[in-house]
């Protein structure tokens, strides 16, 4: 984006640009899906001594028999994912309006707020 485009748009009061697509959500989303759940201490524990386990050439000759049990559980920690995670994330992709302010006669800060009804 040119600092002209910038500029138009703060000028412009474009200061909250929107989401253009669907699209664009569900990359943010697909992007977010591998950092969802963070691995326990545990399960790397567990990863750990399994690749350590694997790399005796004693107990196995010929490659470690371990690498997909591993693929398992790094994998299987996006399927128990909090949904809220991927809620807050779409919440926050959500453009917010700023919220108005007005001056008072003696020069306070009055804060609008919307009527309940």
């Amino acid at each position: 984006m040119s600092n002209s485009n910038r500029l138009q748009e703060i000028i412009s009061d474009d200061l909250f640009p929107t989401v253009q697509h669907v699209s664009d959500v569900k990359q943010v989303l697909e992007f977010m899906r591998p950092h969802a759940q963070p691995l326990r201490e545990e399960q790397v524990r567990a990863i750990l001594y399994l690749e350590h386990l694997g790399e005796n050439k004693l107990l196995h000759p010929g490659k470690n028999p371990y690498k997909d049990l591993i693929k398992h559980i790094i994998g299987y920690r996006e399927m128990i994912a909090d949904p809220e995670f991927f809620l807050d994330t779409i919440e926050s992709l959500v453009p917010k309006p700023p919220k108005p302010i007005l001056m008072t006669d003696q020069g306070q800060f009055k804060k609008i707020t919307p009527a309940k009804g």
